[in-house]
């Protein structure tokens, strides 16, 4: 299995046409971290990471998207290191013991949007008190334990949602602006540990991201006469790092926010679209242990905007760490340098993910 680490190599071996696509989005340089190990720190180095050699010359790759100004760095240590999924009984008995928190108890403890309630098979909305914006809602999940969750359960909710966006459009046609987020437990910042998705739907202008993306591809298309999206996953299909499904394309992105990023796109937030994103937190949640992530997902406008036409549907999901983690997995470097320090190799995350297409 290719790395990371070896990101150069592979691209020397794409064709001439290969070679300008990856370029045209990407700039990647390579450096070597050097230091100089005590004696007396040996014996720990070795334990901790296997060997002195490869901690005293450090191999680090730096990945900059020329088009976004995204950028990823990764480590030759970490990029190398094992996935193992593990799962901390701590975190399974404080879920169990929260049992019986307001969202357990949605009708009486739970406030009503003003257009009421939209209920689904395996969940029900409820508007949320402390909102981000004048229409924001919540769908909460019958289960109590966020990481139980099975495909018909998340084709349930999302289904719920699409409805939720429907009807809060028909109440305020002005907002017409939908976007989807699903925070699991607290390193994800979801303040109640019930399984719930948040709904927003902006006025007068999408959400920040999603008005950058429209803006970056009309950039590019006037300039290349080609598809953003399109061209975007196709780099990352010939360096071997993403499928297309259905007319699904799924990829791990080389610069990502966070750790263990998938990245969906979809003409539509159908069915199938439904299936990859359960499929893509499955995979995280069963093989990679994790217990905490965030799925978001832009949707084009309801009211089909000039210039909007073909906009597709795009869900990014991250792991946020492990919930028994004392430190934070965003620092300084994410907020005031907008580099983003990956932990683990997209190769690792992909050769997973692929075999649940």
């Amino acid at each position: 299995m290719p790395s990371i680490i070896e990101l150069p190599e592979t691209i020397s071996e794409l064709s001439d046409e290969g070679k300008a696509l990856f370029n045209r989005f990407f700039d990647i340089r390579g450096s070597i971290g050097k230091m100089v190990i005590p004696e007396e720190m040996k014996p720990w180095i070795e334990k901790t990471f296997g060997g002195v050699a490869s901690v005293e010359q450090q191999k680090i790759i730096k990945i900059f998207n020329k088009v976004t100004f995204e950028s990823a760095m990764f480590n030759e240590l970490r990029a190398k290191r094992p996935i193992e999924a593990k799962t901390d009984d701590s975190v399974t008995k404080e879920i169990n013991e929260s049992a019986g928190d307001p969202f357990c108890k949605p009708l009486s403890m739970t406030p009503a949007d003003s257009f009421g309630r939209i209920k689904g098979k395996f969940c029900i909305t409820a508007s949320n008190v402390a909102k981000y914006d004048g229409l924001h809602g919540l769908v909460i999940f019958n289960k109590h334990n966020p990481l139980d969750f099975t495909e018909k359960e998340v084709q349930d909710y999302f289904h719920t949602s699409l409805k939720w966006f429907d009807k809060a459009h028909k109440s305020n046609k002005e907002a017409a602006y939908p976007f989807l987020l699903w925070n699991c437990l607290w390193r994800a910042a979801a303040s109640i540990i019930h399984g719930h998705f948040q709904l927003v739907l902006g006025e007068g202008k999408h959400y920040a991201e999603a008005e950058e993306y429209n803006e970056t591809r009309k950039r590019y298309y006037n300039e290349y006469k080609s598809d953003y999206f399109f061209d975007f996953y196709k780099l990352h299909e010939l360096i071997g790092l993403g499928l297309e499904r259905k007319n699904l394309r799924v990829f791990t992105n080389i610069a990502p926010r966070k750790d263990k990023e998938i990245t969906i796109i979809s003409e539509k937030p159908d069915n199938n679209f439904i299936s990859a994103v359960y499929k893509a937190a499955n995979c995280l949640v069963k093989d990679f242990g994790v217990m905490s992530f965030n799925i978001g997902i832009i949707f084009p406008p309801l009211n089909k905007d000039e210039g909007w036409e073909d906009f597709p549907v795009i869900a990014r999901i991250v792991d946020r760490g492990k919930l028994s983690n004392k430190t934070v997995d965003v620092g300084g470097m994410e907020m005031y340098a907008r580099s983003n320090v990956i932990e683990t190799d997209p190769y690792k995350v992909f050769e997973k993910i692929k075999s649940y297409f």
